[in-house]
């Protein structure tokens, strides 16, 4: 059984999902191999995937009615077409699995998509659990923060069991993060 609970303050989301680390374990190999022969060539920097988004090799992953995405410091708001698709599938999943357990649907928020090389480094400065040859710089890796559910545990758990899901039927790759964010990469 999954053990749910909540922690801390409501401003920034408190959601914590206690059976995550032993269920989304897949490490950062395991994500290099969702990437070796597909996604963009790591770019420079942020022009560069502008110029890539322009050249529709990435697409813009907006705010909708089914998912949020954060104002990005160290990312673009970009992904692959097929990183798009498994976006839409994961809200799709994850919003029939809230009709089905009769729930309100709360948006799940995107925090981190695209990044480019000189971005990698900044947030190096920043966060220690960045790496230099991130998922991140291949246009198929987006985060999610389970924390942004707020004190929604049942939409929490819904989500959750979506993503185990894909990841199950192997989509995806998924590691949690201490941070409050599931690193998802789209096979």
């Amino acid at each position: 059984a999954l053990i749910w609970s909540t922690w801390g303050g409501s401003n920034r989301g408190t959601g914590v999902c206690y059976s995550c680390p032993e269920l989304f374990t897949d490490n950062v190999k395991t994500h290099q191999r969702a990437y070796k022969n597909e996604g963009i060539i790591p770019q420079p920097d942020d022009d560069a995937l502008d110029k890539l988004f322009k050249k529709n090799a990435l697409i813009e992953v907006k705010t909708d009615t089914l998912y949020s995405v954060r104002q990005l410091r160290y990312s673009k708001p970009y992904i692959s077409p097929k990183g798009l698709v498994f976006i839409r599938d994961l809200a799709q999943g994850y919003s029939a699995r809230c009709i089905a357990d009769s729930l309100n649907y709360v948006p799940f928020t995107i925090s981190s998509l695209t990044r480019s090389r000189e971005s990698v480094s900044e947030l190096m400065e920043d966060n220690s659990n960045a790496i230099r040859n991130s998922a991140h710089l291949k246009g198929k890796t987006f985060d999610v923060s389970y924390r942004a559910f707020d004190n929604n545990i049942k939409q929490t758990r819904a989500f959750i069991n979506t993503m185990k899901t894909l990841h199950a039927k192997g989509r995806c790759y998924v590691k949690y993060e201490r941070n409050g964010c599931l690193h998802i990469t789209v096979i």
